[in-house]
């Protein structure tokens, strides 16, 4: 049965994707969790915090994740979808859970190999004009390997969905979002040549050079 509450978040079984990642006083980690036929992943942290002009005291970086796939899903961009967000404050400190549906089908950019050309060109273009949302909306990734975009493919065409949502802000001067998220996955993926990456920036709209 899914669970309906925090503590049946906290306490739901399955196994770590993300070990518990520990830094000043805090940790945070990803689970896999099978529960009636279908997989969910849950964030868990105690004490991982952000902190902002409007949350001086902190809040867990899991509800700033779960703010931006929210807003993601309002621009129209396929994202894990949320089914729970809580916080709590606890003996051990400030806990907070995030539960999302796995993307059914999809599969990382970096594995995304042996495709034909045509196929590099389709995934080039989709991925482009997924980021131009994204960089049009003067938001920021932050955080755009090959490991954070996903794929699906159903006839010969993709569509893209972005995950690990945690650092995405917003920017305040056009065009920084994307040159940052642009520069980063550049270096950061294996899939393209020179030409299949500038037929990604041509469907990005050029929010690069703004």
């Amino acid at each position: 049965m899914l669970p309906q509450d925090f503590e049946g978040w906290w306490t739901v079984s399955g196994e770590w994707v993300e070990e518990p990642n520990r830094r000043r006083s805090g940790w945070s980690g990803m689970m896999r969790c099978p529960v009636d036929g279908r997989v969910y992943y849950v964030k868990r942290q105690c004490n991982h915090l952000y902190r902002s002009p409007r949350h001086p005291v902190g809040q867990p970086t899991a509800y700033r994740e779960y703010l931006n796939l929210l807003r993601l899903k309002q621009l129209g961009l396929v994202v894990p979808t949320p089914v729970f967000f809580g916080k709590r404050h606890a003996g051990e400190g400030f806990e907070a859970v995030l539960a999302t549906e796995e993307l059914s089908g999809y599969a990382p950019l970096d594995t995304q190999t042996g495709l034909s050309a045509a196929e590099r060109t389709a995934l080039a273009a989709q991925v482009g004009e997924t980021l131009r949302v994204l960089h049009d909306a003067n938001l920021q990734h932050s955080c755009l390997y090959d490991k954070h975009i996903f794929v699906r493919w159903r006839d010969g065409q993709p569509t893209i969905a972005l995950i690990d949502l945690e650092k995405l802000r917003r920017r305040l001067l056009p065009g920084k979002a994307g040159r940052h998220d642009l520069d980063q996955l550049r270096r950061h993926q294996e899939i393209w040549d020179d030409n299949d990456w500038r037929i990604l920036e041509q469907r990005h709209g050029g929010a690069v050079a703004r």
